[in-house]
């Protein structure tokens, strides 16, 4: 994926202020954003989009098809229009199909999950809060109660006349039968052995006459209910979101339209042609201009802490003296009434021609505006020289612009959701009491024995069961004819089958996956902040930036001068804050080699420094030293003969 950028000419250089300030000047062509930036950056940023809105800049990619939208800095490739099987096809991408994440690539913690509920598949990337996990699976259901006692047996019914013999099978010629003793009593049974696999059935003999039915037994009762199921257990955490865009404050233009009175103040940038306000023989403050939005802009119910950024172009008759621009911005009340949120002044004006002067102030302190509120802006020069003086707001090249505390940054995603818990089974529901058995049918007289059927094939013996100790014989007795067999009595109905257990709860839900890198509103403070893992502190997302330099060829060992021209050992910039140093850029005219103190509260003691050596710029973003709220920050040039030298410091606020 390529991002070129051509610039049109239209407005040069073209800045990219939420891109680290970085500016284009004219002709530049084909310039890939991507060889600096991440595709996420370029995507997010507000500037780029800016700029291909008002034709300062044209965009194509590594194709030469045509960008007007900063999101398509990052496709999806088209994987929307593949079915479900289709994406369990994919694996990591090469980068050739214009997009830039990677399918079940876990060394970019990207993963494509396809979603039941929107029937879609969505790309899942660590985000803001996680959603909450599905439920558990509930418990099996408990295992059956345990069987109900037997019932009674039912009374025999009475012998059948025996039925006349079957044809014997290819038997053995009988004996003639002795007088049958009467029967001794029976033994008790033996436990049964397993069963043997079974022969082939012989032939049947001829069935006798059945009994009569016997009387029906009662049914048993119901067996009790089974204990509920142990609760499931709870699912894991989701995983993080990713992170949100980088956060930065509202840019208004001025205009030459007017707003009641005075002149217009806009975030819309305009397209009408560069205005000057041209003023003479300055030797006192003069008011340029005043600015006001209209009514209900910005539309805020409270006008956050945070830095006020003047980014205002110049131009003075005479380098001599010292010449400076200051701006004032008020909350403007509809009925005319202000109040007076901050103030503060640049360095010294010394160009001849159009430049670029920009100065920050800090808003120490929140200030509570209502919904039809506007902002007043007032811009005012200064000169102890008598200088003639140009201001340069609208066009395309010098287009004066204030940005405001006003927060907008981006949310990150949400985290992905936690896993399901699993809950236990619940235990078995105890088994329901057997009914008791209804009582035998009497037995119906015996049939006449039919003949014998051929005798099957032996199935292989079951194990033996204990056998059961033996009865008494009986006298034999004379054989009777067999009466023929009475029919079964019918047997009783079975006993209610008890009640299953209830099932085991649900496993509780998983909890919910963690906010993106740590980022939140915290209420106290009134500040978004971060926790920042590598400096293990949580820090305001805000950034605290100041500033000071020597105007001077020949700086030696010496303090430099803060933007009201005051070198920094007789005032320091006050911290309104606990907060940190985090990081300190240097730059010079010349390539040279010079030290960088930061000190505090006039001591000489260097509390952090950054050495610069045979170069015109140096920086060091991984400072960590603590500033208490009311420290005065002072700027320290130790070096020889050096070429305006200046020094930023950026800090954030502590919580």
């Amino acid at each position: 994926m390529a991002f070129k950028i051509t610039t049109t000419g239209i407005l040069s250089p073209v800045p990219f202020d939420d891109l680290g300030y970085r500016e284009y000047t004219h002709p530049t062509t084909g310039y890939d954003l991507l060889l600096e930036f991440k595709a996420e950056e370029v995507r997010d940023s507000l500037d780029v989009q800016t700029s291909i809105d008002n034709n300062w800049i044209t965009v194509e990619d590594e194709y030469g098809n045509v960008i007007t939208d900063t999101s398509e800095a990052v496709s999806h490739g088209g994987l929307a229009a593949l079915d479900r099987d289709d994406h369990e096809q994919y694996a990591v991408t090469d980068g050739t199909a214009r997009t830039y994440f990677h399918v079940n690539d876990p060394a970019h913690n990207d993963i494509l999950r396809y979603d039941d509920g929107i029937d879609e598949w969505i790309n899942v990337s660590g985000g803001a809060a996680g959603t909450s996990g599905s439920s558990g699976t509930s418990g099996s259901s408990g295992a059956a109660g345990t069987s109900g006692s037997s019932g009674t047996s039912g009374s025999s019914g009475e012998a059948g006349t025996s039925g006349s013999s079957g044809s014997s099978g290819t038997s053995g010629s009988s004996g003639s039968s002795g007088t049958s003793g009467s029967s001794g009593s029976s033994g008790s049974s033996g436990t049964s052995g397993s069963s043997g696999t079974s022969g082939s059935s012989g032939s049947s003999g001829t069935s006798g006459s059945s009994g009569e039915a016997g009387t029906s037994g009662s049914s048993g009762s119901s067996g009790t209910s089974g204990s509920s199921g142990s609760s499931g257990t709870s699912g894991s955490s989701g995983s993080s979101g990713s992170s949100g865009a980088t956060p930065r404050g509202a840019m208004y233009f001025l205009h030459d339209e007017t707003s009641a009175s005075n002149f217009l103040l806009s975030r819309d940038p305009g397209e009408a042609p560069q205005q000057i306000i041209n003023e003479t023989n300055i030797t006192s403050e003069v008011l340029l201009g005043t600015w006001d939005t209209i009514t209900g802009d910005p539309d805020l119910e409270t006008m956050p802490a945070g830095i006020w950024e003047a980014k205002f172009y110049a131009a003075v008759s005479s380098a001599t003296g010292f010449t400076n621009l200051k701006f004032k911005t008020y909350k403007l009340e509809p009925g005319g009434a202000t109040t007076l949120l901050v103030e503060g002044s640049s360095g010294d004006i010394n160009s001849t021609t159009p430049a670029l002067y920009i100065w920050d102030v800090v808003q120490a302190a929140s200030v509570d505006f209502d919904t039809d509120d506007m902002i007043r802006l007032e811009v005012y020069a200064d000169s102890t020289n008598g200088i003639d003086l140009d201001f340069y707001f609208e066009g395309t090249t010098n287009a004066s612009n204030l940005t405001t505390p006003i927060f907008m940054g981006g949310a990150g995603t949400s985290g992905s959701s936690g896993t399901s818990g699993s809950g236990t089974s619940g235990s078995s529901g105890t088994s329901g009491i057997d009914g008791t058995s209804g009582s035998s049918g009497t037995s119906g007289i015996d049939g006449t024995s039919g003949s014998s059927g051929t005798s099957g094939s032996s199935g292989s013996s079951g194990s033996s069961g204990t056998s059961g100790s033996s009865g008494t014989s009986g006298s034999s007795g004379s054989s009777g004819t067999s009466g023929s067999s009475g029919s079964s009595g019918t047997s009783g109905s079975s006993g209610e089958a008890g009640t299953s257990g209830s099932s085991g709860t649900s496993g509780s839900s998983g909890s919910s996956g963690t906010s993106a890198d740590g980022v939140y509103y915290d209420s106290t403070a009134n500040e978004v902040v971060y926790e920042d893992v590598d400096r293990s502190k949580t820090l305001s997302v805000a950034m605290l930036q100041y500033g000071a330099s020597r105007n001077s060829v020949a700086t030696t060992d010496q303090y430099l001068r803060g933007f009201n021209g005051t070198p920094t050992n007789l005032n320091g910039w006050p911290l309104p804050y606990d907060c940190t140093l985090v990081a300190i850029a240097l730059s010079g005219e010349a390539n040279q080699t010079w030290v960088a103190e930061i000190r505090k509260n006039d001591a000489v003691g260097v509390i952090s420094s950054l050495t610069m050596t045979a170069a015109r710029e140096n920086h060091d973003t991984d400072i960590d030293v603590d500033f208490n709220e009311g420290d005065r920050v002072q700027l320290y040039c130790n070096g020889t003969s050096i070429d305006r030298p200046l020094i930023t410091v950026f800090f954030r606020r502590r919580i």
